[in-house]
């Protein structure tokens, strides 16, 4: 996959402080292959982050698992995955997300996605959004963040 990194459009991390939307754009600087992918594959992505600013943020990473291959022509994976988002500028902590989803990669379709904790600044986040993978190189996550 392309190096790239996440970029933070909209409202900035620092300012989720009780409930926000925080939109970003994502790409993958180290991942493993699905090619071949069978249930029980797992995948890894490690992720650098910037801001709106495109000035280092942090860094994340996603892993999942295939559970399913749907019947589809070409196969859908449905996936089991937990991504962890570690920003370092503004905001300071960890935001926790989990999600089990088609993942069809490229495909403008909004895969639900959970909050499901984090850490520091993020301590007592929960809240929802959605996972999209426009292309195979971007990853798009949209997030209402409560605190």
């Amino acid at each position: 996959m392309a190096a790239g990194g996440l970029v933070v459009v909209g409202a900035s991390p620092a300012s989720a402080t009780m409930s926000d939307a925080l939109t970003f754009v994502a790409s993958r600087a180290t991942s493993s292959s699905l090619d071949d992918a069978a249930v029980g594959t797992t995948f890894a992505a490690l992720l650098t982050l910037f801001d709106s600013s495109s000035a280092a943020a942090g860094d994340g990473s996603m892993i999942g698992t295939v559970v399913n291959l749907t019947a589809d022509n070409p196969a859908k994976l449905i996936v089991q995955m937990k991504l962890v988002l570690r920003l370092s500028a503004g905001a300071k902590g960890e935001l926790h997300l989990s999600s089990m989803h088609a993942m069809v990669v490229p495909s403008p379709v909004q895969n639900p996605l959970a909050i499901v904790g984090g850490t520091g600044q993020y301590a007592n986040a929960r809240g929802d959004g959605s996972i999209t993978y426009p292309t195979p190189d971007r990853i798009n996550l949209t997030l209402n963040v409560s605190t």
